[in-house]
């Protein structure tokens, strides 16, 4: 088939949009819309995030995000969840007319694509946005304390904005009206953070709900980064980029598999309280069994974190005692703290063959002092770096050339 002049500009601007060889994206507004043309020529399927879905049209994606009842422990308030959020988007590509919001997009919010200029304020949007090439099309951030170099110089030369971290409330909305991104990402890990996203919103601001941290599987937590790529038509860079964490991950995996010999290991801190907060399910629970480790407090039907005062706590509370009543068989101990300060007196401690062999670890290695800490920004995103690492800690014959990336041994201060 001869194409014709309509068809040659449909066609060039589907190459400019989709373009996976230049250093940035392209943004690029259609100027000739044709109804049976296929704007998104490449797409992203969605396997294993459960929290978010899209599904696409000619010129226009319609992406679904939810929290689902009980993924966050907030007393009360977790039983709303279900119908607190649930939400519709309508990302229309730019040039091209919306469809009718009737029936289930009733309501919607419409927002086009690809997005000029883009913020968010997850832990891991610094590397979201930098593994989907972003950087010319990102204008805040949730703080300036980022460990990715690049990123704090932009901040440094008042390039980025500060809309307001994750475990804040709500956005700086301030903040938002005056720099109006295309598109704000911004964290929902609370009812009050719902509540930021429809002020914002109700302000004219282009807003999407980010809740990457309720999925069950770090491979479901992983996909959020095509979440991100919906908004950019990045989708390729996005499958790239998961296929290729997800292929490391099955690798390293595989080297363990038979691995007759597991240790056990718990991923907890210590509060003063009197309890200690454990990673008994979620992604970061899963990782430890594919590394060779078995989880003595692992519960599948366990809530993945707790939310306390609209702040993500860093797994559920388990009383000294419980715990205590399994320290004889737990020999690595990984936790958020870089310490033992706070933690039991010593001789509730020596119940522990992780104390007493110095096999104590914690997530802070790449930690500046200006309290940037890639764990935060990358992990979610690097699974396969954390994987490699608990690997060399509980096997490490079978990553002898690995030096830990994440991981680094506790003070022990008695």
């Amino acid at each position: 088939m001869i194409p014709t002049l309509k068809n040659i500009g449909l066609i060039c601007t589907l190459v400019l949009l989709s373009s996976c060889g230049s250093s940035h994206l392209k943004v690029e507004t259609v100027a000739e819309f044709d109804p049976e043309f296929d704007y998104f020529p490449e797409k992203t399927v969605v396997n294993h995030a459960r929290n978010f879905s899209v599904t696409y049209y000619k010129n226009y994606k319609v992406v679904r995000a939810k929290v689902g009842q009980g993924a966050a422990q907030q007393g009360s308030d977790s039983l709303s969840w279900a119908s607190a959020f649930n939400d519709v988007m309508v990302l229309v590509q730019r040039g091209t007319p919306a469809p009718p919001l009737t029936e289930e997009l009733e309501g919607a919010q419409v927002i086009e694509i690809p997005a000029r200029s883009i913020a968010g304020n997850a832990d891991d949007a610094p590397t979201r946005f930098l593994a989907l090439e972003a950087d010319e099309q990102l204008v805040g951030l949730g703080h300036k304390n980022v460990y990715d170099k690049s990123l704090k110089v932009r901040f440094d030369r008042g390039e980025l904005l500060e809309i307001g971290a994750s475990w804040h409330t709500g956005p700086n909305l301030e903040i938002l009206l005056s720099s109006r991104p295309d598109v704000t990402l911004l964290t929902v890990a609370s009812l009050t953070q719902a509540d930021g996203v429809d002020r914002s919103r109700q302000l004219g601001l282009n807003t999407a709900p980010e809740f990457s941290w309720s999925e069950t599987t770090f491979l479901g937590q992983l996909e959020w980064i095509k979440y991100d790529a919906l908004f950019l038509n990045a989708e390729a860079k996005a499958n790239a980029y998961f296929d290729y964490v997800k292929s490391r991950c099955d690798s390293l995996a595989s080297l363990v598999k038979n691995t007759k010999t597991k240790p056990s290991a718990i991923w907890a801190m210590h509060s003063r309280k009197g309890s200690w907060t454990v990673r008994a399910n979620g992604g970061i629970a899963q990782l430890m069994t594919l590394a060779g480790a078995v989880n003595p407090f692992e519960d599948k039907e366990a809530a993945i974190t707790a939310t306390v005062e609209d702040v993500l706590s860093e797994g559920i509370a388990i009383s000294d005692e419980l715990v205590l009543q399994k320290a004889n068989e737990i020999e690595y101990i990984i936790s958020f703290q870089r310490t033992t300060d706070g933690w039991p007196v010593e001789a509730y401690m020596k119940s522990f063959p992780a104390y007493r062999n110095r096999q104590l670890f914690h997530h802070f290695k790449r930690y500046e002092e200006t309290g940037a800490s890639d764990w935060y920004q990358s992990a979610p995103m690097k699974p396969d770096l954390l994987l490699s690492d608990m690997i060399k800690v509980f096997h490490p014959e079978l990553l002898p050339e690995h030096d830990l990336y994440f991981l680094d041994p506790i003070e022990i201060k008695n």
